[in-house]
């Protein structure tokens, strides 16, 4: 479907981007994983023709891309910023696109049902929160029934309901036959669902293999990666201690006790609790919640997650740079871990 050979990019006498060879196949949910400025926006602009190579050929189901612009037209590109029209309704905005491209009207429906959006359609987009943009922009990659969709930091923006809702979609495109990149800075949210995975650094290729892990709902789950076990620690409990965590939920304000927590995050200048079965909001910051909660057996695991360590099931390193924390829900979350953070645990459970 999509073949990229010896394809660079130099600004100013750099080479900023260098990938011999990269294909996706039909079907394929390839996630492309780096740090920030490892090249994988770069690599999004080349694909969609935002930006020209300075060297190389991009073949799109057998089609030059520099000879058959056109080719394009069959792509879904998801950018990291949302670019709606924010004085226009929900579907007003795809109305827009669909004009602009040709694109018949009829197609706006369905693919707002498809993202749960359908009851505001009327709505202006200034009107709607953040992880509602996301998933609208989301939506607008959908309407042309795209052969491939490119989605650069798709969870941006996004809360818990919007990524269940992407990654439905995305596992029922990538069934129908529709090709899958996600550039994302870790695995934590696509590390269940992807097909392959290829690490990217400093504008090149570094480490590329297929998905092999399985997980299980059970509790004796098998995985084929090579995963560590998490030991029982004597960690610290709030039961001996009677201690709350306030954070809002629509008309009420919530007391929680530490224990029920899975693990708290930051997104949008807010932080948000999360348990097994919902998700407030408090007015503490991540790192007033680490000072509270320091003792009681959670790990700040990376710079936007604080997780109860008593939740963990195991540690999976998808790629050398790349790790994450399998939580023991029943919906298997999955929490990012940063390199350094990952010698830190180590060093405090001694696996």
């Amino acid at each position: 479907m999509l073949q990229i050979q010896q394809l660079e990019k130099i600004i100013d006498s750099r080479r900023v981007l260098a990938i011999e060879h990269l294909e996706i196949q039909a079907g394929e949910i390839v996630a492309l994983v780096g740090p920030g400025g490892s090249g994988k926006t770069l690599l999004i602009q080349l694909l969609c023709g935002q930006i020209q190579p300075s060297r190389g050929q991009i073949f799109l189901e057998g089609q030059d891309m520099a000879k058959v612009p056109m080719a394009r037209c069959r792509l879904g590109v998801l950018f990291a910023d949302d670019l709606l029209y924010e004085r226009l309704t929900v579907q007003g905005n795809l109305e827009f696109f669909c004009h602009l491209h040709g694109l018949p009207n009829k197609r706006v429906g369905e693919v707002l049902a498809l993202v749960g959006m359908s009851d505001q359609a009327q709505k202006r987009v200034n009107k709607l929160s953040w992880a509602e943009q996301r998933r609208l922009a989301f939506a607008r990659t959908l309407l042309n029934h795209p052969t491939l969709l490119l989605l650069d930091d798709p969870l941006r923006h996004t809360n818990v309901d919007t990524q269940q809702v992407m990654q439905r979609i995305i596992s029922d495109q990538a069934s129908q036959g529709t090709g899958i990149l996600l550039a994302l800075e870790d695995l934590a949210w696509a590390g269940k669902f992807c097909t392959r995975i290829v690490e990217i650094e400093a504008g090149r290729i570094i480490g590329m293999r297929t998905r092999e892990m399985t997980i299980s709902s059970s509790s004796d789950s098998q995985e084929k990666e090579d995963i560590p076990a998490l030991p029982q620690a004597p960690l610290a409990s709030s039961r001996f201690t009677p201690f709350k965590i306030p954070a809002r939920k629509e008309d009420r304000i919530m007391l929680y006790d530490p224990n029920e927590l899975l693990y708290a995050t930051s997104r949008d200048g807010k932080t948000y609790l999360r348990t097994t079965n919902d998700e407030a909001a408090t007015n503490l910051t991540l790192q007033e919640l680490e000072q509270r909660l320091v003792g009681r057996g959670f790990f700040k695991a990376h710079r936007a997650y604080l997780v109860n360590l008593q939740h963990i099931r195991a540690v999976i390193q998808f790629t050398r740079n790349s790790y994450t924390l399998l939580l023991s829900d029943d919906k298997e979350t999955m929490i990012p871990l940063s390199k350094q953070c990952e010698k830190e645990l180590q060093e405090l459970l001694g696996y």
